[in-house]
């Protein structure tokens, strides 16, 4: 397995995908997954852009899947640095990234906008720090210091999914939670708990939004005003909405995501 030393106390676990036509001239997507997920949340989508002549770089953030808990929670502007030392060791030069973030995952991706010249961001149903988000994370720390994990895969897979969802999406769902240790899980938490909200205004590069249009985590209107906030209008930036699909977009609808981050590629290269 492939695991990258960034300092001394973090060993990430990360997937390269490469084209086969190794002069491609293409993009590298950056993959940052969320809360409870790994770097397989995006195997859905990564071969559409490998064919597409692109490079597709995942991994598993601080605490979760396959990188060991270092011991200590990291912040959001952690793991954006975690990332950055990810592509330095690889040698992937930041203005041929695009950087994509799902939930959690989506505050990595645009605090690497706004600090990187990145070639383009993709947010997938990005969270947006508040009071409520504060208490609700809060909350589900406790929940999960005192039964473990086994009670968040019995209920986020069908709780935070979408109409079209299927029991196959369910299960691997509930199969990349249970792939969680709870100190972890409660790390990762804490990142949400505290995280300040990005300074969107500050990105440097086009970007793409996509929400799920029954997405009970995350709303359209929350999104919409990342959108409007983006780069003070200096870079182009759209919004698309996936009707049926709640908060695990690339599960619950990889075959439409795909298609939709090369036809992003194409207009960046």
């Amino acid at each position: 397995m492939p695991f990258m030393t960034i300092s001394p106390s973090q060993e990430l676990y990360y997937v390269l995908r490469t084209p086969q036509n190794a002069a491609s001239s293409g993009l590298t997507f950056l993959f940052v997954h969320g809360l409870g997920s790994s770097s397989s949340f995006y195997a859905t989508v990564m071969p559409a852009l490998v064919e597409a002549g692109h490079r597709c770089l995942a991994f598993d953030m601080n605490g979760s899947s396959l990188t060991k808990y270092s011991g200590k929670d990291n912040s959001i502007k952690d793991h954006a640095d975690d990332a950055i030392a990810l592509l330095r060791a690889l040698n992937i030069s930041p203005s041929k990234v695009v950087a994509v973030g799902h939930s959690m995952g989506g505050l990595v991706a645009g605090t690497l906008a706004t600090e990187l010249d990145l070639a383009g961001a993709v947010l997938i149903g990005a969270v947006t720090p508040s009071d409520a988000i504060t208490t609700a994370f809060s909350q589900r720390i406790a929940a999960v210091e005192k039964n473990g994990m086994e009670p968040m895969a019995d209920s986020i897979p069908t709780g935070a999914t979408g109409s079209n969802s299927t029991p196959t999406h369910h299960a691997f769902i509930r199969a990349l939670l249970l792939s969680q240790t709870s100190q972890g899980y409660i790390g990762l938490c804490r990142a949400i708990a505290t995280a300040k909200p990005v300074e969107y205004g500050k990105a440097r590069c086009p970007a793409l939004i996509i929400a799920g249009a029954e997405d009970k985590v995350v709303p359209i209107a929350g999104l919409e005003k990342i959108k409007d906030s983006w780069g003070a209008d200096a870079f182009r930036v759209s919004l698309e909405t996936l009707e049926g699909v709640g908060h695990w977009h690339c599960i619950e609808a990889g075959d439409k995501i795909g298609p939709i981050l090369v036809d992003f590629g194409e207009h960046l290269i």
